[in-house]
């Protein structure tokens, strides 16, 4: 294990190694993850996956469109597969203020620069033939929203970290970090200590644990919520293009295919 690094992240999710990546890329080859068990290991790896782009917060937005790009070609950069799947996207609307607030986005849309349109019920049945519009006004279409695996994009994003300088310490479990008086920070693990320039809490579900060691508190609460996937469906086997994630609030849940079915989660 290194004894200095100029950036120690803790927590080897696809937030930690996505910086870890990102980190390498600009340069910064002195970095190192540190990560209790196995990567994806915590909430990454049942994660959703989910890439939309419809957000009413302008930059928000920009980072969401620099997600879907980036996937598709992430194989080709790091060596290591990536299951993305843009499949578009279709959120519906069933009242006028949620008829307003597609127009609102649409607008985000265009000062963003990604493809996105409002349509109304009758041409929902192009991009989703299977979807009942009882009650719908209007979707806001997406077309270069999709999903991914989680587990494979953090992955990916390892690989090339690693190719770039960056180490990860697997099954290396950090136990306390201190401010020391030069302004560094000596994070203790139990592989040895490493003193760092500055120190990312990405610990996920563990954030608030690793934030007290250094006197801050976290403000993060672990919920459990369910999902259901259906077994496959004969329809979607036999219609060739992947249907597109539908966002619907009138249940707040959203749907997508999954394993030739159907997963319904809470939005």
């Amino acid at each position: 294990m290194k004894k200095h690094a100029r950036v120690v992240i803790v927590g080897g999710g696809i937030m930690g190694v996505g910086l870890l990546y990102h980190l390498a890329l600009e340069g910064w080859s002195d970095v190192v993850l540190v990560e209790k068990g196995e990567l994806t290991s915590g909430s990454t790896w049942h994660a959703a996956g989910q890439c939309p782009h419809f957000n009413s917060s302008l930059n928000m937005t920009k980072v969401h469109v620099y997600g879907t790009q980036l996937y598709p070609k992430l194989e080709a950069l790091t060596g290591q597969a990536v299951s993305w799947h843009g499949c578009g996207g279709l959120r519906l609307a069933t009242i006028d203020v949620e008829v307003d607030w597609l127009k609102y986005v649409h607008g985000i849309s265009r000062l963003a620069g990604y493809e996105g349109e409002i349509i109304g019920p009758s041409e929902i049945a192009q991009y989703h033939p299977f979807l009942d519009v009882f009650g719908v006004k209007a979707a806001f279409r997406t077309v270069s929203d999709g999903h991914v695996a989680p587990a494979d994009v953090t992955n990916a994003m390892a690989a090339g970290a690693r190719k770039l300088g960056a180490e990860i310490y697997r099954r290396t479990r950090v136990t306390d970090i201190k401010n020391l008086p030069t302004g560094e920070w000596r994070v203790s693990t139990d592989q040895g200590h490493i003193i760092a320039e500055h120190v990312v809490n990405a610990a996920g579900s563990y954030a608030d644990v690793v934030g007290a060691w250094t006197g801050h508190k976290v403000p993060i609460a672990n919920m459990l919520h369910h999902y259901l996937i259906t077994t496959p469906v004969r329809e979607l086997i036999a219609f060739a293009p992947e249907l597109p994630v539908v966002r619907d609030p009138y249940s707040h849940c959203y749907l997508r295919e999954e394993t030739n079915g159907i997963i319904d989660r809470p939005l």
